[in-house]
């Protein structure tokens, strides 16, 4: 016989019984697996079964060695058992062996149908918060690796991320898109005393105002068309550990006043609800636009700003700490190969000097990604200047001059063009500073003053 999905299975050796069951089940839309006999009963027990209605006597397993073969085998599975008027001691043993209620017999309809829905949404929620908890990092303390600082400027931001980390304020998180501000959050959640408890990311962008608050908070059954159970909301799945709210400058305004509550009361109501629920989370928010600036702009509140920015730390792009760009391809180019069992990449001398002289416009999630692609094409582990996408070759290829040229120059400052020249030129140059010069029309001299001035380190 085929099995169905999300069914409840009937162990009932009575055939009139057992059959006026499947015709009531059927009737009540929800999908029965009956068997005669106990044993038989429990083999039609599987990951999609959401409760078990068991006999006490029937032949080969009575209801009590199925309700011990199913704390054994389904933790958790909802049981509920028939049994005489008169056998209240054996109703007694068979909840202590984990039946969660009883019918006696004969039994009405109506309350078998109330016992039972409450058994399968029992089991449903149980199955809801077993897959949510899959998606969820639940890191044991000190274990997520610490981001990529050979910069003097990152090496800072780290040092005053572990220094945040114990205090259990909340942060906010400044910087560009793809500078990495989820790691940064990911290392202070493992650095705080909250690490062995849940890290959950909500991403606010990501979803449509609906779906983000019932993301965010969860609802209750009903709450809205298609919501036919409740639903763990990240804040209910965060509980003890930290909520990593990504693009918090995204968050709807109607949401704003609803997390400020979290913040201020660590209160919140699913949707749908009216039971105020009470919450342990630390928030680290993350936002790649000026959140002053929304503010002055009336698209963000001012009191829900100074709640989050508490403890604030801003990630520089990775133009401004290009000391780390070949710690970063060093990086890549290992845990690509590692993730498909291969032997560390290698670099060209002509591939790696166009890389260290881009100027990274997308930041370090551009560049794990370009370094993904260029894995993909090369041979024998060796990636070559062939293999490095076409977006490089109108920045950081040589032009006529010899020169690198630099790209995206529009809106940047120009002390960040000055510093891009004189990086991009040290390295095509090979570090030789007297031929750098030569290139830049400036002197000896003026190189090494630039070098310092913007923390350029010999090559």
């Amino acid at each position: 016989m085929e099995e169905v999905r999300e069914h409840v299975v009937l162990a009932e050796d009575n055939e009139v019984l057992r059959k006026l069951l499947q015709r009531l089940f059927q009737q009540e839309g929800i999908p029965l697996v009956a068997e005669e006999r106990g044993d038989e009963a429990m083999k039609r027990v599987n990951a999609s079964t959401l409760a078990v209605l068991v006999d006490l006597n029937m032949p080969g397993w009575d209801g009590f060695q199925c309700l011990e073969w199913l704390a054994r085998e389904h933790p958790g599975l909802p049981a509920v058992v028939l049994t005489a008027m008169d056998s209240a001691a054996d109703a007694v043993k068979a909840m202590k062996l984990g039946a969660i209620d009883y019918l006696t017999k004969p039994f009405d309809a109506g309350e078998l149908f109330i016992v039972m829905r409450n058994a399968m949404e029992m089991r449903r929620l149980r199955n809801e918060n077993d897959a949510l908890k899959q998606e969820i990092i639940m890191p044991q303390a000190h274990t997520a690796a610490e981001p990529v600082a050979e910069s003097t400027l990152m090496r800072t931001v780290l040092t005053r991320a572990r220094k945040a980390a114990p205090l259990d304020s909340n942060i906010l998180i400044t910087g560009e898109s793809g500078t990495g501000k989820g790691v940064l959050a990911r290392y202070i959640h493992s650095m705080s005393p909250r690490s062995a408890h849940p890290f959950v990311t909500v991403s606010c962008p990501a979803l449509p105002r609906e779906l983000l608050e019932s993301e965010l908070f969860g609802h209750e059954k009903g709450a809205f068309t298609g919501a036919l159970k409740r639903r763990l909301g990240k804040i209910d799945l965060a509980r003890g550990g930290t909520l990593f709210l990504d693009e918090i400058g995204d968050l709807p305004m109607d949401l704003q006043p609803k997390l400020l509550n979290v913040l201020q009361d660590r209160e919140y109501q699913r949707v749908g609800g009216e039971q105020t629920l009470k919450t342990d989370v630390r928030i680290i928010a993350a936002t790649n636009v000026p959140l002053v600036r929304a503010v002055k702009e009336g698209c963000f509140r001012e009191d829900l700003f100074y709640r989050l920015s508490v403890l604030t730390l801003e990630n520089p792009p990775l133009r401004e700490r290009p000391e780390d760009v070949a710690a970063l391809i060093d990086h890549s180019l290992h845990s690509i190969a590692a993730r498909r069992s291969l032997a560390p990449y290698r670099l060209s001398s002509a591939a790696k000097n166009v890389l260290l002289a881009y100027s990274w416009p997308g930041n370090v999630r551009q560049l794990e990604n370009l370094i993904e692609q260029a894995t993909a094409f090369c041979d024998k582990g060796l990636v070559e200047l062939s293999d490095l996408p076409a977006e490089l070759s109108g920045s950081s290829r040589e032009d006529d001059s010899g020169i690198a040229g630099i790209a995206g120059l529009g809106g940047r400052s120009l002390d960040a063009i000055e510093r891009d020249a004189l990086r991009q030129t040290l390295v095509l140059h090979k570090g030789n500073r007297v031929d750098t010069a030569k290139s830049l029309g400036i002197s000896e001299k003026s190189v090494y003053n630039l070098m310092r001035r913007h923390g350029v380190r010999d090559l």
